[in-house]
């Protein structure tokens, strides 16, 4: 799917096309979601654990579940939380958004996610609610913000979770840097389908390097090897 998109073959697959603006694009959002996450699953049992425990800051085993927008009922609605994850111990609960720079997460939804996941019975006693993208800065002052106004919509006494937020780039960060030592083609090629989708909607998977946060190289030129050179 991902790389027909890619090359603009866009029927049926509900893409409008290559080369609009994604806001033009219906479903592109849940194309970046899945094509990520489909590839995810393909990782060897060991480097699925390492990435996702390095990514959660505890330890996550082998996957064991995978749901995309599961439908949960509410007593006054329906919501679809986009990925569930479980390692039979710890159900990771994702609800993305497609920038990193600015706020798209709500609290609304995500305490709408975690009522409707304990309220349906698909919710390990271990949860974690991640928000990947979708928020304008990805410090701790600003998850316990949002951690705040979360825990403001729950009914007391709710079940324990843990709030992590994840920007697109730092899954990337953290892929790249389980994969690439490894030096396997195939976990290359699965890095490389990664980075075209996060190219097509426009994610950035390294930081931004300025001209003074390169090294400086000193150019060392030999006699004469600018004697044909000339601006045209």
């Amino acid at each position: 799917m991902l790389n027909a998109v890619l090359s603009g073959k866009k029927t049926g697959s509900g893409i409008e096309g290559l080369r609009l603006e994604l806001g033009e694009a219906k479903g592109a959002e849940d194309v970046i979601t899945a094509s990520v996450f489909e590839r995810l699953a393909y990782l060897p049992d060991d480097l699925f654990s390492a990435v996702f425990s390095e990514l959660l800051d505890e330890s996550f085993g082998p996957l064991g579940r995978l749901d995309f927008w599961p439908n949960w009922e509410l007593p006054e609605r329906t919501v679809e939380p986009d990925v569930v994850l479980d390692d039979g111990t710890t159900t990771l609960l994702v609800e993305a958004k497609r920038h990193d720079t600015f706020r798209q997460q709500t609290a609304w939804q995500l305490a709408g996610e975690l009522q409707a996941g304990w309220h349906n019975d698909e919710l390990l006693g271990n949860t974690v609610l991640i928000t990947l993208g979708g928020m304008e800065r990805h410090d701790e002052a600003t998850r316990l913000a949002l951690l705040a106004e979360v825990e403001a919509l729950l009914e007391p006494g709710h079940p324990p979770f843990r709030l992590v937020c994840l920007s697109w780039r730092t899954l990337f960060e953290v892929l790249e840097r389980h994969l690439m030592p490894l030096k396997q083609p195939g976990l290359r090629r699965l890095l490389a389908d990664i980075s075209s989708a996060y190219a097509w909607h426009g994610l950035r998977t390294h930081p931004l390097r300025w001209l003074d946060q390169l090294p400086q190289t000193r150019l060392h030129p030999t006699d004469g090897c600018f004697d044909h050179w000339r601006m045209t």
